[in-house]
């Protein structure tokens, strides 16, 4: 009967430590998934816009962006509040185009200034290199795998250099390409293609010439101003890049850049002039948009971000850029509703009451999607179920009591 005494003190330890034990694991285990749901999804997402092309990004004279990237920057607020996301979407200007080391391609993304990155930016850029360690961008950043604009490269240059071209027979043509100075800028996918092809166009002039004195200059300046001063025959970019030259020039920035006019009102011209047609024997370019690799959450932006480029409000705004390729002047520009940027401080600067609230509303709806999410509930969930598991241990143990008598008696 001792032995009988001692297995029924033992149980009951047992049940009374498994179930404090069963307590603190769900309690633990519900405090980690809910902190981990919260760390899984950005307090801020940082949006750069590039504005090399208008159609896909301009500053509106109010501050706020037009073209493709500020239907996006609309579009992708309304994709986070359906996943019930309260995440603020801050868009800001991104500088690293055209300038040399000290603003090399991809900056903001790199140096965690911004979360992704939309502008005329294709996916064949992954095989560039960073100037400042040489290492591929394909390390650093990933595209959504949806594209919103298929482009390739065309020339920009005077109408009567292109007319000669015009009237070249087919089969003069690539010898008649292969002689012609054409300025291409280092670190963009454009020159990459030219040297890819170097046996079709070797005559190709690679700007900066040389080590660039003042890192913040535009390094198209030293082009086109070799173009307009007849050193180079063509400026060579993507298509929707020489449509903004062409049709808005640049709107200069004093120590970065010069204020140039639209290159139309100089007797410049695309080539080669029909749409959707482009110099042969080099690759055509698909833009999307770039996120940077090495967040916490780069799968689930690049998740959101694909959701959003095939959602049907942004057709208008792909149907835009493709039109303002193409110089369809009269094609109707995208809603011109777009969301306002914040100033500079608040870019920066997210007031942590506000952030205290996004992330208790984000704990709030996990709770809602998923109760066992909650500690408390999992406490009165066990506390509540604490005499059926006694009652049950009661019985285990009067049933293990039963049969040990029995075995008593039956020895006896």
């Amino acid at each position: 009967m001792a032995f009988l005494h001692f297995n029924k003190k033992s149980f009951k330890f047992i049940a009374a430590t498994s179930l404090v034990s069963s307590i603190c694991f769900f309690s633990n285990s519900a405090s980690q998934a809910s902190n981990a749901s919260i760390g899984s999804y950005p307090s801020q997402i940082r949006l750069g816009i590039r504005t090399a092309s208008s159609a896909i990004g301009s500053k509106n004279i109010d501050n706020s962006y037009g073209g493709f990237c500020g239907e996006f920057l609309k579009t992708l607020g309304q994709e986070l509040s359906r996943q019930n996301q309260q995440i603020p979407v801050i868009a800001l200007d991104i500088a690293n185009q055209y300038r040399g080391m000290e603003y090399p391609r991809y900056d903001g993304l790199i140096s965690n200034k911004v979360e992704i990155e939309c502008g005329p930016n294709s996916k064949s850029s992954l095989r560039l290199r960073d100037t400042r360690d040489r290492k591929p961008f394909r390390q650093k950043i990933i595209f959504s795998r949806n594209n919103f604009h298929t482009t390739g490269i065309k020339l920009l240059l005077k109408k009567e250099t292109a007319a000669e071209l015009q009237s070249t027979p087919l089969n003069q043509l690539e010898e008649k390409l292969s002689t012609l100075r054409i300025a291409a800028i280092k670190g963009t996918t454009t020159l990459k293609e030219f040297r890819v092809n170097r046996d079709f166009y070797n005559s190709v002039v690679r700007y900066p010439k040389r080590k660039q004195a003042n890192q913040k200059l535009d390094v198209r300046d030293f082009a086109l101003d070799d173009l307009e001063a007849g050193k180079v025959k063509a400026f060579a970019s993507d298509a929707i890049i020489l449509r903004t030259l062409l049709e808005k020039g640049v709107k200069g920035k004093p120590g970065y850049r010069k204020d140039r006019q639209p290159l139309k009102n100089l007797n410049y011209v695309i080539y080669p002039p029909e749409p959707g047609k482009y110099l042969p024997n080099l690759g055509k370019q698909q833009y999307a948009i770039a996120i940077n690799r090495n967040t916490p959450y780069a799968k689930w932006l690049r998740q959101t971000i694909d959701r959003v480029l095939k959602s049907a409000d942004l057709s208008q705004a792909k149907q835009y850029v493709k039109q303002y390729e193409d110089g369809n002047y009269y094609a109707s520009a995208p809603p011109s509703q777009v969301i306002q940027p914040p100033s500079a401080v608040e870019a920066v600067e997210i007031d942590e009451e506000k952030e205290a609230v996004e992330v208790s509303n984000r704990t709030n709806n996990n709770k809602k999607d998923n109760p066992f999410a909650d500690p408390k509930f999992i406490i009165e969930f066990l506390t509540a179920a604490a005499p059926a598991i006694v009652a049950v241990a009661g019985l285990i143990s009067a049933i293990a009591a039963w049969k040990n008598g029995k075995s008593e008696k039956g020895e006896s």
